[in-house]
């Protein structure tokens, strides 16, 4: 046995040595899973954890190269690879501003504007810079006097929501002054969901809320190129503002995402059939657009610079053309924003530009995985993002497959000719979607909870009419547009687009188009994640062994219990999950939230979101409701649900046998010795849910989930203020 497992451990010696070079790739995800277990944690790690982990990587990986031992050399730099993903993690959250809570009362907020955004319901959203707050002017009162002061200048950014009938014309730049409602980044809508106050807190926002007057532009814009950034912002609404005078709505909300990467004034029953079709993917700017850019550039300069023999004979072309369409996806990066999703897809494009001009390999394995450490160490918040996830399994998919794939399609081209041609395009076309949108799918599953099974049929049709009529026809008009003669490029640009939201609905309405499924787990998509880069990086048939990784992680849903109840952070809603996935989300509501009840409709992939009865059994026989509560019973276990809105009293006997009282309003002394969630419960833990079986009820909060980080709030405390006046009503 044991000299079995030797010639084992000598085996796998020999394959790291051999493929060193590209199992180097591997260390991009050990650097990705340091990035993710900082950000995960329940609890802030010692300030020197990154730099021991990263210290004792270094020192054991040239103690076993200088022994020659290869294994211990590779877990090693696996040790050392994931020290520095944690550290970096470490280095971003301690470098961002600090969290202040928001004020609670009205605010006078004045700032500098970042960014001015049209909404879909025809409303608009500013970000303002490190506004200075301070309290707004009225009467006072005891409450009032009980605060903290309100006054100076904030940390971080908010964003604002303009009242819809403030016709006042606004740019980036400006100072502008507006009365205003603010709060604190949201919780997660239920425990283990999307975490929005952390990804505030890397983007630098410290809140959000609404005016409650009209703004005031208070000095205009600074003149010059003093502030760069402005002066771009400035010219992305103007291209965004021509756009929109030329095309109709939504041919134009589609061209000004594609174009200037501000979107937000797409209706939303567009972006929802861009999903169910799998089509979402062009309303992100990101590796196709640029891809486009860069390669309609390529295609004109470099047959350009051959039909000047003089020039063809001489100069190096191609590596001309390349470091020109390198040039064009650099400015089209700026004009799109510079957001997450652009800069990691130019990235990869000067790698690959760079591979061109030294006669490389232009996508490869480890060009790939340099790019993504290069985002990781620069972002390390990245490494949860949707955008990022998708785009780099995708890419990573491309280049195995078409590596594994490369003696198929070359006989499939045959000996070249016009059918040679187009069936190798049709083929490269069909793979690519295939293999881009099958490796993305689980990610898009975790987040979003939903399939697109016609994926594939869409993206045949869409992609080719993106990138030779949608994309060429609005790269000719930027360039047109300051001669004034831009009209009939965008004109050709929007009857693509027409073209593309017409399939983008007709797919969307074939039966199944979007399946629901159930949330995955968090170790689902690790699992998928891991297996994943297994298949893509390892060689031999031993990758195979990634496809095994790949399905467990699928099947985490149906291995996954999940919550019966969810309790919102206000305790304003309250879901009852449905028996099985496909079936009905009871909820009962003091105030209606469509967002929180659409998150919890995709988490347990129900059909449809009903109201409790107000007297009687729900359909499913879950609960028996009356007008002052409804009893909720799963295998031999009662809840008690108190009524939102009912005045009435808790019938006799109400409390009997009951495991859990849940109330949306403070209810202390309601059935004594019964454990409860009510208002005050949400108020120092948020969102609950709530697990019924196995003899007994167990109850997650989302403060237990989340843990103590920097951008959790702390739990609140009840200030104590002796109020000796009775108070008016208005008070």
């Amino acid at each position: 046995m044991l000299r079995g497992l030797g010639r084992r451990v000598a085996l796998l010696e020999q394959v790291l040595v051999a493929q060193a070079a590209r199992l180097a790739s591997l260390l991009s995800v050990c650097l990705g899973a340091g990035c993710a277990t900082y950000l995960l944690l329940r609890s802030e790690p010692n300030a020197w954890t990154g730099a021991l982990l990263v210290g004792a990587g270094g020192g054991a990986a040239l103690a076993a190269r200088m022994r020659g031992h290869a294994i211990a050399s590779a877990v090693a730099l696996c040790v050392l690879a994931f020290g520095l993903g944690f550290w970096s993690g470490q280095f971003a959250c301690h470098r961002a501003p600090p969290v202040s809570a928001m004020p609670k009362k009205a605010v006078l907020v004045s700032g500098r504007l970042l960014s001015v955004d049209v909404l879909a319901d025809g409303a608009r959203r500013v970000r303002i810079a490190t506004p200075e707050v301070q309290r707004a002017p009225g009467r006072r009162t005891v409450v009032d006097e009980a605060e903290e002061g309100v006054g100076g200048a904030m940390d971080r950014d908010v964003n604002l929501r303009l009242r819809a009938g403030d016709a006042q014309e606004l740019g980036a730049g400006e100072m502008v002054r507006v009365r205003a409602l603010l709060r604190d980044p949201p919780p997660p809508d239920r425990p283990g969901g999307r975490d929005l106050q952390r990804e505030a807190f890397f983007d630098r926002l410290g809140g959000q809320g609404y005016a409650l007057g009209d703004v005031s532009v208070i000095a205009p814009a600074a003149g010059g190129w003093s502030d760069p950034a402005m002066r771009v912002r400035r010219l992305r609404e103007a291209i965004a503002a021509r756009i929109g005078a030329v095309l109709p709505g939504r041919e134009a909300a589609v061209a000004q995402v594609m174009l200037t990467g501000l979107g937000t004034g797409l209706p939303q029953a567009e972006r929802d059939a861009f999903a169910a079709s799998g089509l979402a993917h062009l309303l992100a700017v990101a590796g196709l657009h640029i891809g486009i850019v860069m390669g309609v550039v390529l295609a004109v300069v470099r047959p350009g610079l051959a039909l000047f023999a003089w020039v063809a004979l001489r100069w190096p072309c191609r590596e001309i053309a390349a470091l020109a369409a390198l040039g064009a996806g650099a400015g089209y990066m700026v004009l799109t924003g510079m957001h997450i999703p652009i800069l990691r897809s130019f990235a990869m494009a000067c790698l690959v530009t760079l591979a061109l001009v030294l006669g490389r390999r232009a996508l490869s394995m480890r060009g790939l995985a340099l790019a993504a450490s290069v985002i990781l160490l620069a972002a390390p918040d990245d490494v949860l993002d949707v955008g990022f996830q998708m785009s780099f399994s995708a890419v990573a998919a491309l280049i195995a497959g078409y590596e594994a794939l490369r003696g198929p399609m070359l006989r499939l081209h045959g000996a070249g000719g016009p059918v040679g041609r187009l069936r190798h395009h049709l083929a490269a076309l069909a793979l690519t979607s295939l293999l881009a949108g099958a490796a993305s799918a689980p990610f898009a599953l975790y987040h979003f909870g939903r399939v697109q099974p016609f994926f594939v049929l869409a993206n045949l049709a869409a992609v080719p009419l993106t990138a030779m009529v949608v994309m060429p026809a609005g790269m000719l008009g930027l360039l047109l547009m300051p001669l004034g003669l831009d009209r009939p490029a965008l004109w050709v640009m929007g009857h693509g687009i027409e073209g593309i939201l017409w399939l983008a609905h007709a797919v969307a309405a074939l039966p199944a188009a979007s399946v629901a499924v159930p949330s995955m787990p968090g170790w689902g998509l690790a699992a998928v994640a891991l297996g994943l880069a297994w298949l893509c990086i390892w060689p031999g048939r031993s990758r195979l062994l990634g496809g095994v990784v790949i399905a467990a992680g699928l099947a985490s849903p149906a291995l996954t219990t999940r919550p019966a109840l969810l309790v919102s952070g206000d305790a304003g809603m309250i879901g009852l999950a449905p028996e099985r996935p496909g079936g009905t989300l009871w909820v009962e509501q003091g105030r209606a939230d469509r967002v929180i009840a659409a998150d919890w409709q995709r988490a347990w992939a129900a059909r449809r979101v009903e109201a409790l009865p107000v007297d009687g059994s729900s359909a499913d026989g879950q609960a028996a409701c009356d007008p002052a509560s409804c009893t909720i019973t799963r295998d031999g276990i009662s809840v008690l649900l108190v009524r939102a809105r009912s005045k009435a009293a808790l019938p006799e006997g109400a409390c009997d046998g009951i495991a859990l009282l849940v109330s949306p309003t403070p209810a202390p002394g309601a059935c004594p010795g019964v454990p409860r969630i009510d208002r005050f419960t949400v108020w120092r833990d948020g969102p609950q849910a709530v697990w019924i079986g196995d003899g007994g009820v167990v109850v997650r909060s989302d403060r237990v989930l989340r843990g103590d980080r920097p951008w959790v709030p702390p739990a609140p405390f009840a200030r104590r203020v002796q109020l000796t006046l009775p108070l008016a009503q208005a008070e």
